[in-house]
């Protein structure tokens, strides 16, 4: 019988081919785990016929690498959190998360999801307990921006469409738009991180925060809402009328100003149609 010559691109990867000659599978899950942990290298070296020093710098450029694209994806998301904890913990914030959630997609967009749920987990939350709560409001306006297209309803449009079925109208979200609730200030935090904001902002950080997100021609927003516009809104989400929201608002404030929130709302292009069932 005659023995099958090895491949020229096995060769020249420096692959061992013998008796104990790995699979693709294996040889690709060592090379990942020596990326994420630094004491299995000498595992994925042995893999490799060509003298280990040399290989042991390629892994560890690997290595920074993926720790460096970990920062970029990270650092997109989550740009209000990096100026919060500052380069240097984000950095190492970065390099933890990625051991802890590896990427499991292709998309990078995707990477950060999983962040708010490290940070509740992390030392920092005893201290900054509402830097979990920015992060949830970031990752909610970092999707936004990836979310579907579609129409915007406007308010005339629906009043002259309407006419007087308005308060039986149930209004159908915008894909870009949600809302947001937070236990801490984090809507506070983040608007006071936009560049038109950075001046004077002052709120207290334990204070229950709304917000709604929305965006516009492709640049995410975050409005700061009032507890009874969160409530109307909150309604509208659940398939009730437009009367039966506003109700909702009015009873969460007597002094509710009805008008000037259906204005707000609807030019923050929160809606994409209705329906009058």
């Amino acid at each position: 019988m005659r023995h099958r010559r090895p491949s020229n691109v096995a060769l020249q990867r420096g692959i061992k081919l013998d008796k104990q000659n790995y699979s693709l599978a294996v040889i690709q899950k060592r090379f990942a785990d020596a990326l994420l942990n630094v004491d299995q290298a000498a595992q994925v070296l042995s893999l490799f016929a060509a003298p280990a020093s040399p290989l042991g710098a390629r892994l560890a450029f690997y290595r920074g690498n993926q720790t460096s694209i970990w920062i970029s994806a990270l650092a997109s998301a989550y740009p209000v959190l990096l100026e919060l904890v500052g380069a240097e913990f984000f950095e190492q914030m970065a390099r933890a998360y990625g051991q802890a959630f590896p990427s499991q997609l292709g998309d990078l967009n995707q990477f950060g999801a999983d962040l708010a749920a490290f940070l509740a987990d992390a030392p920092v939350n005893k201290d900054y307990p509402y830097f979990v709560d920015v992060a949830k409001l970031e990752w909610r306006v970092h999707r936004a921006y990836y979310a579907e297209d579609a129409e915007v309803l406007t308010l005339p449009s629906l009043i002259a469409s309407a006419a007087e079925k308005l308060n039986d109208a149930r209004l159908i979200w915008h894909p870009t738009a949600q809302l947001f609730e937070s236990p801490s200030a984090s809507v506070s935090v983040w608007l006071s991180h936009q560049d038109e904001n950075r001046e004077n902002a002052q709120f207290d950080l334990s204070k229950r925060n709304y917000g709604l997100i929305t965006r516009h021609l492709w640049q995410v927003s975050v409005l700061a809402l009032s507890e009874a516009d969160f409530c109307a809104l909150q309604a509208l989400t659940q398939g009730k009328n437009l009367g039966a929201a506003l109700e909702l608002a009015l009873d969460s404030d007597a002094n509710f100003d009805v008008v000037g929130a259906l204005n707000i709302w609807f030019s923050a292009g929160a809606f994409s149609s209705y329906e009058v069932l």
